[in-house]
């Protein structure tokens, strides 16, 4: 039973970072284009957004998994992060 308890735990964490992520790829960019290009804000978004994952969510991983397995799933995860903000991000827009 503590093993699915840390199971739980594990998905629950991943999936708060990986909203704070996608929040955090929609706020930041919107709020430096006043004073540089969408592209470079978006950038800056995502380095500060990664920062957020391997600080919060980093070493869960290492734990658990090897290197390529991390590699794959954490691409999907910060991808679909990305898409989601600018998707978002885009429909603010108009």
């Amino acid at each position: 039973m503590h093993a699915r308890s840390q199971l739980w735990l594990f998905i629950a964490r991943n999936a708060i970072v990986w909203l704070a992520m996608t929040a955090i790829l929609v706020v930041v960019p919107d709020a430096l284009e006043r004073w540089m290009d969408l592209s470079v804000a978006r950038v800056i978004g995502w380095a500060f957004a990664c920062g957020i994952w391997v600080i919060a969510v980093e070493q869960h991983w290492k734990a658990r998994y090897g290197a390529l397995t991390r590699f794959v799933a954490q691409f999907i995860l910060w991808v679909s992060a990305a898409l989601i903000a600018i998707f978002i991000s885009d429909l603010f827009r108009g």
